[in-house]
């Protein structure tokens, strides 16, 4: 069933000590989640090289835990799980050689049905580079797109920052769990987001942050980004990766020119002397981009296939008991349907109850 795949591979993404790609491995080789937590540990050991404590760590969670009770436990926490496979796991992920299995995701799911820009750079930003970083985040979000950053300092956040004020989307890639914010300066823009937009992580709440998950979590904001723009990096800056994990995704990079003086430029420089695309103002960005968001919009606002006779008849302003009854389900699955919906932004409440369209519906439908 696909509850039990999606509750398995979710239940087997938070086993602590059980790598990313161990985890990769045993699934390709025995050909689901649900076979991988079924198996025999010498099965496991046969498909993939483990070493023992990791058996052991695997054996002892799936002694202790019920796969279907976690993603209930993680849902009451405000955390939700995209599972690669299934409807909701954004798509550009799968261009990535190896798809995260599991994406942990908090607060306003519809983001990812924007069209993401990435904007990054360097944490030692100066005042120029924060008001390029500010501008860019505000012309993006008024004209509709989702800024994808990293919420760290300097660049990322000015950026996060500018877009939440304009009224638009924003993103954040975490290098750590959704129940962590890093850094811890930023407890209020962490918060922001969580309400008004969304916070994303490959790891399990309560995964503190690491030097190598911040590379790991670049090739995830490049995925989810259509372009990269990079303002002000060294030539050492995490932003580079970005960057390079962008090209070899297909995507388009902008660079913001710096003074050649500061050594906080010339990486972001060096991205212009090796071919990226000048920006000297978001519109022109905007104007590129062209017609990018219409049809990006048009795709990710199409409802769930299995929420579609849902959706259609929530329109029609009936009560849950209502839709319940006219459609032959049980009242839990339309409670569950809608809340997918309004967290997807395809159905809002309707003033005097009821739903109407989302707020990306309507503006396709004027």
């Amino acid at each position: 069933m696909v509850e039990d795949e999606k509750a398995c591979s979710i239940a087997l993404a938070m086993c602590k000590g059980l790598e990313r790609m161990s985890l990769l491995r045993l699934i390709e080789a025995l050909g689901s989640a649900t076979r991988v937590w079924e198996a025999h540990p010498r099965e496991w050991m046969e498909a993939v090289r483990l070493q023992p404590a990791t058996v052991r760590r695997l054996e002892d969670w799936r002694r202790r835990v019920q796969p279907r009770q976690l993603e209930t436990q993680l849902a009451e926490r405000g955390v939700h799980c995209l599972v690669r496979g299934l409807p909701d796991y954004p798509k550009s992920l799968l261009h990535l050689t190896y798809p995260p299995l599991c994406l942990f995701v908090s607060g306003r799911t519809a983001a990812l049905n924007r069209l993401g820009v990435g904007v990054v750079g360097t944490r030692r930003a100066s005042a120029y580079g924060l008001e390029a970083a500010r501008w860019t985040g505000q012309v993006l979000a008024q004209a509709g797109f989702c800024v994808v950053s990293g919420m760290a300092l300097g660049i990322d956040a000015a950026a996060q920052e500018a877009a939440l004020a304009a009224g638009g989307w924003t993103v954040a890639v975490l290098a750590s769990g959704t129940d962590i914010c890093y850094p811890p300066s930023h407890r209020s823009l962490y918060e922001y987001i969580q309400r008004r937009g969304l916070l994303v992580s490959e790891y399990p709440p309560g995964t503190s942050v690491a030097r190598h998950r911040f590379p790991e979590r670049n090739r995830i904001l490049a995925a989810l980004s259509h372009v990269v723009v990079v303002i002000q990096a060294g030539e050492r800056s995490g932003a580079l990766r970005t960057a390079d994990m962008a090209l070899e995704l297909g995507r388009d990079v902008y660079a913001v020119p710096g003074p050649i003086t500061s050594i906080h430029c010339r990486g972001s420089n060096r991205l212009l002397q090796d071919g990226a695309r000048l920006l000297i103002d978001p519109h022109d960005l905007v104007s590129d981009l062209g017609g990018a968001l219409d049809s990006a919009c048009c795709e990710a606002h199409r409802p769930p296939e299995r929420w579609q006779a849902l959706y259609e008849a929530a329109l029609m302003h009936a009560s849950p008991d209502q839709l319940a009854s006219s459609l032959g389900w049980p009242l839990a699955r339309v409670y569950t349907g809608l809340l997918e919906l309004e967290m997807g932004g395809w159905l809002g409440r309707a003033p005097g109850g009821g739903y109407r369209a989302g707020v990306g519906l309507q503006s396709k439908k004027r």
